[in-house]
């Protein structure tokens, strides 16, 4: 009995501790704790915008692409500038260097920060400014499952497509490619991005897309 009792006490004087240290691991009321899942660790190139304006993607040096809510750009843009270090926990699309983020940290061992909502579709919305883009394609925009959504160019610049228009346009927005653009977007300081409205190799040579598959 003796022996039970120092067991039921030391129990006792533990559980705060446990609690105490379950709660900190608790990553905002998820079931799951995302850090279990690999992490990617690189430096940042640049942010990205979509055609609304709002940042909702990173471009690493070595090229992977991670995609985030809208809501988690304040917080990453405040703590990670262009050439800095930056952890991204999440899912890797199967075909393409794209990352749903579900957790990020500056390096791998920092306390990771949790994204409640994340970005598991490409973003929909568009912005209301004509604008017209020029330049060399730097990559491919990705959708968060890996297909072809547009193009990012080597100034940083999104035109962004449907993933049928961007099939249909094949090799012409390989990396390398000279590529111009019409459309819809914002203009968000060094940030732009445009929803493709009319396409072609230059500014002279612009012809309407397709229109997108209901």
């Amino acid at each position: 009995m003796p022996g039970r009792r120092r067991l039921l006490l030391a129990g006792a004087a533990l559980a705060p501790g446990l609690a105490a240290a379950a709660q900190a691991r608790d990553p905002r009321g998820l079931w799951f704790d995302p850090t279990q899942l690999p992490s990617y660790s690189g430096r940042l190139a640049r942010w990205i915008s979509n055609p609304a304006g709002e940042v909702d993607r990173g471009l690493l040096r070595e090229g992977t692409q991670f995609v985030f809510p809208p809501a988690e750009a304040e917080g990453l843009m405040a703590t990670i500038e262009a050439g800095g270090s930056i952890a991204v926990w999440g899912i890797r699309a199967r075909t393409a260097p794209v990352i749903t983020m579900l957790a990020w940290a500056r390096t791998a061992s920092d306390p990771a920060s949790f994204v409640e909502r994340p970005a598991w579709f490409a973003n929909s919305r568009t912005g209301t400014a004509p604008i017209t883009l020029a330049g060399r394609v730097l990559a491919p925009l990705l959708t968060p499952q890996g297909e072809g959504m547009g193009v990012i160019l080597a100034e940083g610049e999104a035109i962004q497509l449907t993933v049928e228009q961007h099939k249909a346009f094949g090799g012409r927005l390989a990396p390398g490619e000279e590529v111009a653009a019409e459309g819809l977007g914002t203009r968000r300081g060094e940030l732009v991005a445009i929803e493709a409205r009319r396409l072609g190799k230059d500014v002279n040579s612009l012809e309407g897309l397709p229109e997108p598959t209901p």
